[in-house]
């Protein structure tokens, strides 16, 4: 073998190993940037949900509240005020 495929070979397996950690660094931080992206997103969704539960109690609420309202106009009405 002649010197110069020597050090070529040399050359090539000393840029191999930097970029093989370079690149379990980039995969490493893609990973964690998705996993980032995801929990937010799965947050974004909980604190949707939240509010839709909250705005429907808060219906539910107003919606019984009328009814006791209703029931009870009706009876005073049937009964006659004293």
């Amino acid at each position: 073998m002649n010197p110069r495929t020597i050090t070529t070979a040399l050359l090539l397996a000393a840029i191999s190993v930097p970029a093989y950690a370079s690149l379990a660094s980039d995969a490493r931080a893609f990973k964690q940037n998705v996993k980032a992206a995801g929990k937010q997103g799965g947050h974004a969704v909980r604190d949707a949900a939240h509010a839709v539960g909250r705005g429907a109690k808060e219906a539910g609420h107003a919606v019984a509240g009328a009814t006791k309202q209703g029931w009870q106009a009706t009876k005073q009405a049937v009964k006659g005020s004293d």
